[in-house]
């Protein structure tokens, strides 16, 4: 039997409707496939800057330390050699740690530690150090050389332009879904310095947006006779 005009109408417009629904299905598929490769090519692009930032993190840490034993050299020959020890071990730890993205808090501070030991030598009784971490902090991931970095910048900012040194104090808590960093440090904010600051601060704000995006804040202030770097950092689920 001959199609009427109503099956010819029908199936036009079931024809109509398959086109649609097929090329609809197309358009989302290569845009899906875009999106895929967008986002391969961002998280490319995202390591790539990470370990740029890692890369001038390393030679910035080297020349500080260096700098530490350099000024012992001629006051102290004996704490020198001392020093040097303690710079190799510090130096052996960053390069392992700043090849990740992120290690434990512990790793973190105990790189801290070994960087403040190289550096009591230098200042004795001047550099004085409070911490009060809550234990269950230190299994918390971290960027590497985040906190040293801050450490950095406190005692060549702070504490060694100060006849009677000073105090560095570490307050890490978690707080609600974040983990709260906070550094305190003896000394003034000098707005003529903050370019020299650049490579520790700005590296570390870079950092902590390719990581956390607007999940990590930043701020650093000036509270009385103090220097104060807070962090809050979004805890992974």
């Amino acid at each position: 039997s001959l199609f009427t005009l109503d099956d010819w109408l029908v199936g036009t417009i079931l024809y109509f409707i398959w086109s649609i629904l097929y090329f609809g299905y197309l358009l989302f598929y290569k845009a899906r496939k875009e999106e895929y490769k967008n986002m391969q090519m961002l998280a490319l692009n995202t390591e790539a800057e990470l370990k740029n930032l890692r890369s001038q993190l390393n030679p910035h840490f080297m020349f500080n330390a260096m700098n530490s034993i350099r000024a012992l050299v001629d006051e102290d020959p004996e704490q020198s050699k001392k020093a040097i020890t303690q710079l190799s071990n510090v130096l052996r730890n960053a390069l392992i740690h700043s090849k990740k993205n992120l290690i434990t808090l512990k790793e973190e501070m105990n790189l801290v530690e070994d960087y403040l030991s190289l550096e009591k030598i230098r200042y004795e009784e001047r550099l004085k150090v409070i911490k009060r971490i809550e234990p269950e902090c230190l299994v918390i991931l971290v960027p590497p050389l985040l906190i040293q970095t801050i450490t950095e910048n406190a005692i060549k900012h702070g504490i060694s332009k100060l006849i009677n040194g000073g105090v560095i104090t570490y307050e890490i808590k978690v707080v609600d879904d974040y983990l709260s960093i906070i550094i305190s440090n003896t000394g003034k904010i000098n707005s003529s310095e903050v370019s020299e600051t650049g490579i520790g601060v700005q590296n570390t704000i870079k950092r902590l947006r390719l990581i956390y995006g607007n999940d990590a804040t930043f701020n650093l202030r000036q509270v009385g006779n103090e220097v104060k770097t807070e962090l809050l950092l979004l805890l992974k689920k």
